[in-house]
């Protein structure tokens, strides 16, 4: 009998990623995403589900959970998730709001309505996917931050709350060289035209030359990092954190050990907000 597991988000990037490693590992992959036809590519077999799967829609999580109910679902992978950008006086109430639907609101949502099938078999684990960007902030990141703080809180409340009948991994990754990097530039919306005229203008031009440029030179392939993650889903013990990539190692060190005002002197240097 196969175990499975369901992963969010699997339409790029770190979900995308795990979904053939998992497979090859024996486990049955309930592959899922907000437009299941982003999934069509991938190869059938016994051991795929494609489910259409939208994180902040009640009525598509419940019927996800019920399209499981015949399978022995072992594992949860919260991955889906996207990051708001912008100055946080320039943004919009309802920005903020959506940010929180998806990465924070949607994973529990996912999580609660996979719980009774995940307490059917023995040992399961839930792996939340937050970020480095969980333990420290960086300008121009605000919503995203603040929402990625918000799923290490509610992962590690969840592991004292359920942890001894099921096991909580929080997944804390670093730079990933993934799609979600090209959408970076449709996140930012109207924000440049908002930003006109103001002190910001010249920092989000000078970010958005940047940082493409910079996450392709220093980011982890997202395969790379789904095989950290796979060797959690099969750990016999999986551990209660999971932090990939250098940068997300030694930049929470360094920011651990430096005073507060040299390293906001840093991050306001690198983010041109001198």
């Amino acid at each position: 009998m196969r175990n499975w597991v369901l992963i969010t988000g699997c339409s790029t990037g770190i979900g995308r990623a795990l979904v053939p490693l998992c497979r090859e590992a024996g486990w049955g992959v309930v592959a899922t995403a907000r437009n299941s036809a982003a999934l069509a590519d991938l190869p059938p077999g016994e051991d795929l589900r494609i489910l259409p799967l939208d994180v902040t829609d009640a009525a598509s999580i419940a019927a996800a959970a019920a399209a499981c109910a015949d399978l022995r679902l072992k594992a949860l992978v919260n991955n889906a998730g996207y990051g708001q950008v912008g100055p946080l006086e320039l943004l919009r109430p309802e920005e903020l709001r959506a940010q929180f639907e998806t990465n924070v609101i949607g994973l529990q949502a996912v999580t609660n309505a996979f719980l009774p099938l995940l307490r059917r078999e023995p040992s399961p684990r839930i792996l939340q996917v937050a970020s480095m960007l969980g333990r420290l902030s960086i300008p121009l990141a605000g919503p995203y931050n603040a929402s990625k703080h918000a799923v290490v809180a509610l992962a590690e409340t969840l592991r004292l709350e359920i942890g001894r009948e099921v096991a909580v991994v929080l997944v804390e990754p670093g730079a990933i060289r993934t799609a979600f990097r090209d959408t970076l530039a449709r996140a930012w919306g109207d924000l440049p035209e908002r930003a006109r005229g103001t002190r910001y203008e010249a920092v989000i031009a000078r970010h958005l030359a940047l940082r493409k440029d910079q996450a392709e030179r220093f980011a982890m392939d997202a395969e790379a990092c789904a095989r950290r993650m796979l060797r959690a889903l099969n750990a016999e013990r999986p551990p209660r954190r999971v932090i990939i990539g250098r940068d997300a190692f030694w930049v929470g060190r360094l920011k651990a050990l430096m005073p507060a005002p040299w390293w906001e002197w840093l991050m306001r240097r690198a983010y041109g907000l001198r």
